[in-house]
């Protein structure tokens, strides 16, 4: 037997092996973590702390893409005019203004009231819609819009949407309006033009390493919390980091953060790529 033939082959074999190997990573561009935690392990450890959690929510799609974000702005004139058209009082009873000092990479307008407003009659499909109608006069795509949340106070009737990128949430971003019937009295919003930058090859954090994360966090916030709770979701959305002051960042590459929802309202973040 010609040892000395196998043994050259056997090296070539591994060359190719790896060379596979390393095109296949190269590929798949972003690698999740091979060093998974137990998917039983991790909730035998979240029920320990009173959390429970249905194990079909923890396979999170982790195929999402690089962006960059650039804080949009509005000329005064413009919106201005877009006010006007949101507004089916006959007399000069609301009158839209900029407010002058909002925060960093805000647009904020208020209507000034001079008199009683008159009692809601529209229903809320009817303000949603109407709401969808001035965000396409504002340029801003419904495909990268999520109805948050539908209150009310008095007379007035208060949307809250979020942005989002490929079914993918912005957290930085948001976007209040406040209705009285067909009437616009404020405009408020942090949103972003986004720059898709295609997918890097990074180290991903798996979900269960997500959530072994989060026990740590509920853990240093409450040591002794016994308080039942649900996990209702986890997802990865995109954040850009935030100053001191916790203020809008204008612009740069958002981070990709897991977001954990838990029964009682709250959202926690644990980095999604390894560092």
């Amino acid at each position: 037997m010609d040892w000395k033939r196998i043994k050259s082959i056997l090296i070539v074999a591994l060359i190719a092996i790896n060379a596979l190997l390393g095109w296949t990573l190269y590929n798949e561009r972003k690698i999740v973590e091979l060093d998974q935690i137990d998917q039983d392990l991790i909730v035998d450890l979240l029920a320990d702390k009173y959390v429970t959690i249905d194990k079909s929510i923890i396979d999170v799609n982790q195929d999402i893409e690089n962006i960059n974000l650039n804080s949009q702005v509005y000329d005064e004139e413009f919106v201005t005019s877009v006010f006007d058209n949101h507004n089916d009082y006959s007399d000069n009873r609301i009158v839209a203004q900029p407010i002058e000092f909002p925060q960093k990479g805000e647009v904020f307008y208020q209507a000034s009231e001079s008199v009683f407003l008159e009692s809601t009659v529209l229903s809320d499909d009817e303000v949603i819609n109407q709401a969808y109608k001035l965000l396409d006069e504002l340029n801003i795509s419904k495909e990268d819009v999520y109805l948050k949340d539908i209150g009310y106070t008095g007379t007035k009737i208060i949307l809250e949407f979020g942005q989002k990128y490929n079914d993918r949430v912005i957290r930085d971003s948001y976007l209040t309006v406040i209705y009285n019937n067909s009437n616009l009295l404020s405009f408020r919003r942090v949103w972003y033009d986004v720059e898709g930058t295609g997918t890097r090859e990074e180290t991903f954090n798996s979900p269960e390493y997500a959530l072994y994360d989060f026990v740590r966090i509920i853990y240093n916030k409450n040591p002794n919390r016994e308080r039942a709770l649900e996990i209702v979701d986890i997802q990865l959305v995109y954040q850009l980091n935030t100053d001191e002051e916790g203020t809008a960042v204008l612009e740069g590459e958002a981070n990709i953060f897991y977001e954990i929802t838990t029964s009682d309202g709250e959202t926690y973040l644990v980095n999604a790529i390894a560092k």
